[in-house]
């Protein structure tokens, strides 16, 4: 059986991610980021991630066989701060670390 790993980040003042074994959890305590509930099992979260000037652009949704995000289900936007970025960016190789 896989290591059971839990890992929280938080973005900002209002988002906490969460690697729960092997599902993922977006919490925003303003619903600004998220489009109804946000979990994923590992297995089927995709991550597209984009610089800009006030930091990294993230969208999180479904993965698809091509690794696109679905169109479809639940997804979360937001921007993550530049002193956020290196603990975000190290929570998704934890979760892509997960997976089978």
């Amino acid at each position: 059986m896989a290591e059971r790993r839990y890992l929280e980040v938080t973005v900002g003042t209002n988002i906490v991610m969460v690697l729960d074994h092997r599902t993922v959890e977006v919490f925003d305590r303003t619903a600004a980021s998220t489009s109804e509930v946000a979990r994923w099992h590992v297995e089927h979260i995709a991550v597209k991630a984009k610089p800009s000037k006030s930091g990294l652009k993230l969208t999180i949704g479904n993965r698809l066989a091509d690794d696109s995000i679905a169109v479809a289900g639940p997804r979360a936007s937001m921007t993550v701060p530049p002193e956020n970025e290196a603990a975000v960016i190290a929570f998704f190789d934890e979760v892509k670390a997960a997976r089978v």
